[in-house]
Formats: C-alpha cells, sequence, structure tokens
C-alpha cells in the first residue's frame, strides 16, 4: 500500500491535470484561436477584439474560478460525512478526507497540488 503522501499526490496530480490544466489549457486556446477543429468559435470570435490586458484579467479570473471550483468540490467531502473520496488498493481502502489535515485546500495551499504538478501556471 502506498504511503498516505503518495495517495494524496497521486489523487493531486489527476485533478491538477484532469480539471486545473485542462480546462486553463482550452481558455488558453479560445483566446489564443488556436482550438483543435475549430471548437469554440463563438467564445474565439467573442475573445478576439478583446484588447490583451483584458485577455490577461480574463486569464486571472478564469483562474481564480477553477480554483475555487475545486476548493468547493472537495469540501463536499469534508463537510458531508455521507460522501466520501476513497483510494482502493488490493481490496483496503483509504479515505481522502482522512489521510489529509484539509483536503479541500491540498490544491491551492503554497506548494500544494497546483504548484506542484500543474504544466499550465506561469
Amino acid at each position: 500500500m502506498n504511503s498516505d503522501s503518495e495517495i494524496l499526490d497521486e489523487f493531486g496530480r489527476k485533478v491538477v491535470k484532469a480539471v486545473y490544466d485542462d480546462n486553463l489549457r482550452y481558455l488558453k486556446q479560445i483566446i489564443s484561436n488556436t482550438t483543435k477543429w475549430g471548437q469554440g468559435k463563438e467564445f474565439i470570435e467573442a475573445f478576439d477584439s478583446v484588447p490583451l490586458p483584458e485577455k490577461e484579467t480574463l486569464f486571472k479570473f478564469y483562474n481564480e474560478q477553477i480554483r475555487t471550483g475545486i476548493f468547493s468540490f472537495l469540501s463536499i467531502f469534508e463537510n458531508d460525512e455521507n460522501f466520501k473520496l476513497v483510494y482502493e488498493k488490493n481490496g483496503v481502502q483509504v479515505d481522502l478526507n482522512e489521510i489529509s489535515e484539509m483536503l479541500k485546500a491540498e490544491p491551492i495551499i503554497e506548494n500544494g497540488w497546483i504548484d506542484r504538478f500543474s504544466d499550465e501556471i506561469n
């Protein structure tokens, strides 16, 4: 069985890659008009005439919204004992909330999951 910190890091890496990085990457593609297969055309057209400083502000706002969304989602598992996030290996289960001091803050604290695992932060 992996250590508690390895389990949390594995989960954190997946959350950051699948939620945080994917969302920021898509916004960058929209702003720079580099989406695949013409996805988001209506958004690209809307942001095309927006000056760069406003695009940068939009990116910062969106970044904070994603962080807040992850924080709020994970807080469900801290605040309601009916919901669990469970890691299982070889039939042994570990509740992620129990092995973390504050699961909802793991992504956003200094040197947290986003700082350590994101490919999209500047």
